[in-house]
C-alpha cells in the first residue's frame, strides 16, 4: 500500500486491517490463497465484538428450508406457485365430523350446484349477486328442521327483521296497537268506570276528616255493650250478636269475627237498596264470609245454589249492580267487588295486592258457572283499585268493612287511613246496634255533606 492510500484511509477513519498469518503446509498454500481475504473479515468481526454495542457487519447465515409436502392453492397459478421456493404451504386439514359437509354455505352434501362449478365461460358470481332461488336449491339439512315448527299451534317462527325473511310480508298498520290492544281496552274500561262515564257518579274525597265523629250518647252505649251479658244487637237478617262478638270489633288490635263481617256488609247492602230505585229483583248483594272459601275448596259445585237463593242466579246476575265478596285467606281479610252489569272486578287489600290474579280467577270460575255461555272472559276487566293501608296485623277486617261502605257512598277508599281505625271500630258496632245507616248514622247530613 502506498503512502497516498494510507493517508486516504486515515482521513476516512478506516482502521487498517491486520492480516493474520497462518502456518500452512507448502502443499496447501496454493489451495488456501482465496481464504486470505476471508480471514481478514473474520479478524475484523472479532475486533468489533470486543466493543460494547457493536454488531458483526457480515450477514448471518439463513436457515435452510425444510422440504415439505406442497399443496397447490386454488387461487394461485401453478407456474407462479412453483417459482416461489421461499414459501412452505401446509396441507389444509379436513374435519372428520358429520357437520363438516355443511359448514360451507355454498356446497351441497350430494353434489355441487351448477352455478358453483367453475368453467372458463361461466365465471362465479359473488353471493351478493345470486338470486334467492339459487340459494334455495342447496341441500340444507338445517332448513328441513325448521319445517317442524310449521306443525306447532302458532306456526313457524317469524322474525321481525326483514333481512332474514325470504319473502316480504306486509306489516300491520299499527304494530303497537296489535300488541297492546287488550291492555289498552282494559285500561280504558277501567277509566270509564272510575270516572263515572258509564252512568255512575264519580267517587269523591271529602275535605278534612272523612269519618264522622261518634256522639257521646252512642259512645256510652258502645262501651256498655262490652260488659253486657245478653244480646246487644241484631243483624239485618235477624241474627243476634252478643258481647263476645262485638268485643272483637271494639277492642283495639282484635280480629273481627265472621258475625261482625256478615252483619255489617248486610247493613251496607240494605242502605244501597233503600237509596236506589227498586227494580224487578235485587240489585245489590253481599255473600257471607264462607262463600269464597267454599268456592276455592269445592269449586262452583260447592256454591251452585248460593246465588239462586239470593235471587241473583243465572242470567239475572248480569242485571245486578254490585256484589260484595269478603275474602278470608291466611288470617287476612280482603274485599272483592263484582259489578256484573259493568263486567268489572275490583279487589281491595289493605296490606298489599299480592295474589290478586289467583283470587280473580277463582271469582271468574263462579261467574263462568253461573252465566254459562253468557260469560265471555274478554268482556270482563279487573280495575286498578287502591285501598288504604293498615299499619298493623289486626285491622284488616276494619278496612274491609270501611272499604265496602266507602264504595257504597262513592267515596274514594283512600280517603281514610290507619289513624281512623279506633273511631271506625266503634262506629261499626254502633251502626249495627242502630239497625242500619239511618238516623244518627245517616251518611248525608243536613248540609248535604257525605262522610263515612
Amino acid at each position: 500500500m502506498g503512502l497516498w492510500d494510507r493517508v486516504q484511509e486515515l482521513l476516512q477513519g478506516n482502521r487498517p486491517k491486520v492480516k493474520e498469518t497462518f502456518s500452512l503446509p507448502d502443499k496447501d498454500f496454493e489451495a488456501n490463497k482465496g481464504n486470505e481475504i476471508v480471514e481478514e473479515e473474520h479478524q475484523d468481526e472479532r475486533y468489533l465484538s470486543t466493543i460494547p454495542g457493536a454488531f458483526p457487519t457480515s450477514r448471518p447465515s439463513s436457515p435452510q428450508i425444510v422440504p415439505s409436502e406442497r399443496v397447490e392453492r386454488h387461487d394461485v397459478p401453478t407456474q407462479e406457485f412453483n417459482n416461489r421456493r421461499d414459501t412452505t404451504v401446509l396441507p389444509i386439514p379436513s374435519l372428520h365430523t358429520d357437520l363438516a359437509p355443511h359448514l360451507h354455505p355454498l356446497v351441497s352434501r350430494s353434489q355441487t350446484p351448477a352455478f358453483v362449478q367453475t368453467t372458463p365461460s361461466t365465471p362465479v358470481r359473488p353471493p351478493s349477486q345470486r338470486t334467492y332461488q339459487e340459494f334455495k336449491d342447496f341441500d340444507d339439512p338445517w332448513a328441513e328442521r325448521y319445517k317442524i315448527y310449521e306443525r306447532f299451534p302458532f306456526g313457524r317462527p317469524v322474525s321481525a327483521v326483514q333481512l332474514v325473511s325470504p319473502q316480504s310480508k306486509p306489516l300491520p298498520a299499527d304494530r303497537i296497537d296489535s300488541i297492546y290492544r287488550k291492555e289498552w281496552e282494559r285500561q280504558q274500561k277501567a277509566k270509564l268506570a272510575l270516572e263515572g262515564e258509564q252512568g255512575r257518579p264519580v267517587r269523591i274525597r271529602p275535605q278534612g276528616k272523612c269519618v264522622r265523629l261518634l256522639s257521646s250518647d252512642w259512645s256510652n252505649r258502645v262501651s256498655k255493650a262490652m260488659y253486657s251479658s245478653g244480646a246487644v244487637a241484631q243483624s239485618p237478617n235477624g241474627d243476634a250478636l252478643y258481647q263476645k262478638d262485638v268485643i272483637t270489633c271494639i277492642k283495639p288490635f282484635a280480629w273481627l269475627n265472621d258475625e261482625i263481617i256478615n252483619a255489617y256488609l248486610e247493613v251496607v247492602v240494605r242502605y244501597l237498596e233503600k237509596s236506589t230505585e227498586k227494580g224487578k229483583g235485587p240489585r245489590y248483594h253481599a255473600f257471607s264470609s264462607f262463600f269464597y272459601s267454599t268456592l276455592r275448596q269445592k269449586g262452583y259445585d260447592g256454591v251452585r245454589r248460593w246465588a239462586k237463593r239470593a235471587k241473583i242466579g243465572g242470567e239475572r246476575l248480569l242485571e245486578v249492580d254490585m256484589v260484595f265478596v269478603p275474602v278470608h285467606e291466611s288470617a287476612h281479610w280482603t274485599l272483592m267487588v263484582v259489578r256484573p252489569a259493568d263486567r268489572t272486578i275490583e279487589y281491595f287489600d289493605s296490606l298489599s295486592d299480592h295474589g290478586i290474579s289467583s283470587k280473580v280467577n277463582t271469582i271468574k270460575k263462579w261467574l263462568s258457572g253461573e252465566l254459562g255461555a253468557n260469560f265471555v272472559d274478554d268482556e270482563w276487566s279487573v280495575l286498578s283499585s287502591v285501598s288504604s293501608q293498615q299499619n298493623n296485623g289486626s285491622d284488616c277486617g276494619v278496612f274491609l268493612l270501611t272499604n265496602a261502605k266507602a264504595i257504597a257512598l262513592n267515596i274514594e277508599p283512600t280517603a281514610f287511613g290507619a289513624n281512623d281505625t279506633t273511631l271506625l271500630r266503634q262506629k261499626i258496632v254502633a251502626e249495627i246496634m242502630n239497625g242500619g245507616l239511618h238516623g244518627d248514622f245517616s251518611p248525608i247530613d243536613s248540609t248535604g255533606t257525605i262522610l263515612l
